[in-house]
């Protein structure tokens, strides 16, 4: 198999979604570990709801940074389409729908981030909840965001894995990495359900790991290196 032709317009679209992949990783790390997740401590509500009310600005920004990175899935989404439109139409097609999908599943979830905020801040709710029922309520809305976030990334493990297959086929970039990216989506799809259909077996969060290697490595090589193939005007 040869390698496939490539226009301008899709050269550009590998670049953007090059950028994009580095974009959206650095927001998801900060979500993660320096924004709203750092402030989640495990199992214990009246740590949590402590913690947002002595960081609020951080917790607000944790807001908008998830918000930049729903909005950037809708962005790469395009431009994975426009780079793999040639290789598979339709199927390029469906993985855009599942990470359009993705983010307006994780965009609704953060209304829980919104609803915490209501509970620990506006003073009405503080006359109807005592402190704990406060922080439960606070608990059960972080429960629920993680739930939806499951479900999200169902969508974008769907989404990803396709489009994977589709870089495999095309071989805009090399096979071995194309693959590596279908087995990584592959593992979080399969993770995320088990998730759900087990929640009580110790699956933990290490399927993540390789799909987060994956788009840092492709992230890069996309915007760096580019796709190959014979240029077409």
């Amino acid at each position: 198999m040869t390698v496939a032709v490539v226009d301008v317009s899709q050269r550009k679209a590998a670049r953007i979604a090059g950028a994009l992949y580095m974009l959206l990783m650095v927001c998801g790390v900060f979500g993660e570990f320096g924004g709203r997740g750092s402030l989640i401590a495990n199992d214990d509500p009246a740590k949590t709801a402590s913690n947002i009310l002595g960081s609020l600005p951080l917790f607000r920004l944790g807001i908008v940074s998830d918000l930049a990175a729903f909005t950037g899935d809708i962005a790469i989404a395009v431009a994975l389409y426009v780079l793999l439109r040639p290789v598979g139409r339709n199927l390029a097609l469906l993985a855009a729908f599942w990470r359009v999908a993705e983010a307006a599943v994780l965009g609704v979830i953060t209304l829980n981030s919104f609803t915490m905020l209501l509970l620990l801040t506006d003073p009405r709710y503080a006359k109807v909840f005592s402190s704990e029922q406060l922080q439960d309520l606070v608990w059960l809305f972080n429960d629920t965001h993680d739930a939806g976030y499951n479900i999200g990334m169902i969508f974008l493990a769907l989404g990803c894995l396709v489009f994977s297959w589709l870089l495999f086929k095309s071989r805009y970039i090399p096979r071995l990495l194309a693959g590596f990216g279908v087995l990584a989506y592959a593992a979080m799809l399969i993770g995320n359900i088990l998730t759900i259909v087990r929640p009580d077996y110790p699956i933990g969060t290490n399927f993540y790991m390789p799909a987060g290697i994956y788009e840092i490595v492709i992230g890069l090589w996309l915007l760096v290196l580019g796709v190959r193939g014979p240029a077409r005007a």
